[in-house]
């Protein structure tokens, strides 16, 4: 009785709050969803979906909205409701935001009711990718006029690693700031695009440091035995090993957990860090990620050094 009950209410309170109404509205609506979702059977959910009359694409942005705002604590999500737009796909946009860079965003004006879904797109690609996507703030327009100056080619008889293309930017850059010009990559600028150049770069830096931690003279040094056993022949092999048997290699290179830590704490951070920029599996990144936050909980020094790494070359 009482799921028949709760049904009937999500059902009126989805009749009475329309995704194209005003921006308090779509935030009851979209805030209904997410707790329909988390009350109701999955049958039941199910039906009231399918009776809202709303498209299933908007329905599931709704309730990625619901959910977001519901992860904002209740003493500043009334303000955080307050400033955004009433344009539900606009507030979607704003939803790939962490609750809490949300609340900043609001807090500091960069997040207005009157933002438009570009403004919100090129705010978040700001946010989410600071060393990608570049953005001029002018008034509540995110684009100023520009003109491009030069470009620059690269014959295909010349091959340039990934980390002389990122030094050769950097001299660029360096240069550019004294004429009050800036450096642009070349390419597609989409979301999608800058997540994947910005998993690309955090790949290379992970496997760089890697190397560092792990270099091919200790790899050199270890037992022919061991490698036989892990069947690993090169330096090369034990970087890109799986996890579980580049664990093992270490345990038993160095002959045990601990020294593992001691020695090679830094290189198995690298390592966790350099599995989830590979992975396109999202729940093999979750864990992986969930494994990192153990791996350095209780291990402050490692977890400061991490730290230091992930800011200085731009990856927070």
């Amino acid at each position: 009785m009482r799921a028949g009950g709760d049904l009937e209410r999500y059902q009126d309170l989805l009749a009475a709050n329309p995704h194209t109404g005003t921006g308090e509205q779509v935030v009851t609506l979209s805030m209904g969803i997410a707790d329909a979702a988390e009350t109701l059977d999955r049958s039941a959910f199910g039906v009231l979906r399918n009776q809202s009359g709303i498209n299933s694409k908007v329905f599931s942005k709704l309730k990625v909205i619901g959910k977001t705002l519901k992860e904002i604590d209740e003493s500043k999500r009334g303000d955080v409701i307050k400033g955004l737009p009433s344009s539900y796909s606009t507030i979607h946009l704003l939803c790939a935001l962490k609750p809490e860079e949300l609340v900043t965003a609001v807090k500091s004006g960069a997040v207005k009711s009157t933002m438009s879904v570009r403004a919100a797109e090129a705010y978040v690609k700001q946010v989410r990718f600071p060393r990608l996507a570049v953005i001029n703030g002018e008034k509540d327009e995110w684009e100023i006029k520009e003109a491009m100056l030069f470009s620059i080619h690269c014959p295909e008889s010349v091959l340039l690693s990934v980390e002389s293309i990122k030094e050769l930017e950097e001299s660029l850059k360096h240069v550019c700031r004294d004429y009050g010009v800036s450096v642009r990559q070349v390419g597609d600028t989409s979301t999608k695009s800058l997540k994947k150049m910005d998993k690309a770069q955090k790949e290379v830096f992970w496997k760089s440091v890697l190397e560092k931690e792990l270099p091919l003279q200790w790899f050199q040094k270890t037992p022919e035995e061991l490698k036989k056993q892990f069947n690993i022949k090169t330096h090369e092999e034990l970087l890109n090993t799986p996890l579980r048997s580049f664990t093992g290699f270490l345990v038993n290179a160095e002959g045990g957990r601990n020294l593992l830590w001691e020695k090679h704490g830094k290189g198995y951070v690298a390592k966790l860090h350099l599995e989830k920029e590979k992975t396109e599996d999202r729940s093999q990144r979750h864990n992986l990620k969930r494994r990192i936050d153990e791996v350095l909980t209780g291990r402050k020094e490692l977890a400061i050094w991490r730290n230091i790494m992930v800011k200085e070359n731009g990856f927070v």
